[in-house]
């Protein structure tokens, strides 16, 4: 079974684990990657990045580009990005960016539309993403279970807003969860996950200084109308990902925000649950305390994570990624190694 491998520095494919060091294939140069999604209802593997959205058909080993608007943006040099892809199961392909706009394509990415009725969010003014204060991320896009109409973004940072209709017009629900949305996960209809970070724009504007918020895994079960701490008294509270498999909740914290990680002056630990968050039970790991995991995949049914310093301020060249496998019995062991920091995986 392939695995593609999503790093800071481009796409990267392989035959099977374990490998070594060397022994990826570049498949695809497109600077940062954010996501990389395979659907059960659409062929082929779709890719967000730094520089643009593809997909593939073929197993990962070519791609084409979808084309998804980028232009100039005027306060942070560069063009846009990608940070988040869609399909739902109504045809449609959508594509978030961290200007942020929404973009949705009916006819298999060959022209896009910008939805905006997402610009007109009322909390966007007080929207903005850690290192460009004038552009957020949109960093999460889902589709409610068995309702492909209703759409979730998570907005980093900026919270979480709900459209009913395709994403034509938009529910504003910041008031509802923390700013700092890395991640939303549907589990059903009305029970989701999130994970959040520290960036709080209502602490900060009162003062309190930049990224103090409280972070931590969110769980809602009406549907995002309110949302429920499920980590508490967790010190490793700056999270990116969570994985559900098997019953068993997944997740890596770091203890400070990415700037700390330039330095290693921070933690992180790997934490799993067998009872949907009551109780988490913190796991050993290569890698660790500062290495992140940031991305998880069931590879011929084994578990398996990646990791690295990814998204950091100033890019970590010293630090490499790393494949792990979780193994019947819940160790953790390298598997395979880059030389980039992995933020993305997928199984083929």
């Amino acid at each position: 079974m392939a695995l593609l491998i999503g790093t800071d520095e481009g796409l990267f494919r392989v035959a099977g684990i374990p490998f070594e060091q060397g022994e990826a294939e570049a498949v695809l140069d497109c600077g940062v990657v954010t996501a990389v999604r395979t659907f059960d209802h659409t062929d082929g593997v779709f890719l967000a990045s730094s520089e643009g959205a593809f997909r593939s058909t073929d197993g990962g080993e070519t791609w084409d580009d979808l084309g998804v608007p980028l232009g100039d943006r005027f306060w942070h040099a560069g063009e846009s990005e990608v940070w988040s892809i869609l399909t739902t199961r109504d045809g449609a392909l959508y594509a978030g960016t961290n200007d942020p706009y929404l973009y949705r394509s009916v006819d298999d990415g060959e022209t896009w539309q910008e939805l905006k009725g997402f610009r007109d969010l009322p909390s966007r003014g007080h929207w903005e993403s850690p290192i460009d204060p004038h552009y957020a991320r949109l960093r999460a896009l889902e589709a409610v279970p068995g309702r492909p109409e209703r759409l979730i973004a998570g907005v980093e940072a900026g919270g979480i807003h709900l459209s009913d209709d395709g994403g034509q017009t938009w529910r504003d629900r910041r008031d509802t969860i923390v700013d700092d949305v890395h991640q939303v996960m549907p589990i059903s209809e009305d029970v989701w996950l999130a994970t959040t970070g520290y960036l709080d724009h209502n602490l900060e504007n009162l003062g309190l200084g930049h990224a103090v918020g409280a972070g931590g895994l969110y769980r809602t079960v009406d549907a995002g109308d309110s949302w429920t701490r499920i980590d508490r008294g967790n010190d490793f509270s700056y999270v990116r990902r969570v994985f559900v498999h098997d019953g068993r909740v997944f997740f890596c914290g770091g203890e400070e925000a990415p700037p700390a990680w330039v330095e290693d002056e921070h933690d992180a630990a790997l934490f799993e649950s067998t009872n949907f968050g009551r109780d988490f039970e913190r796991v050993s790991y290569p890698g660790e305390p500062h290495e992140v995991i940031e991305t998880w995949a069931v590879h011929d049914g084994d578990v398996v994570c990646g990791s690295g310093l990814f998204d950091v301020p100033d890019t970590r060249d010293d630090v490499e990624g790393r494949i792990m496998r979780r193994d019947d019995d819940g160790s953790y062991h390298t598997v395979g190694r880059l030389a980039s920091n992995v933020s993305r995986i997928a199984a083929l």
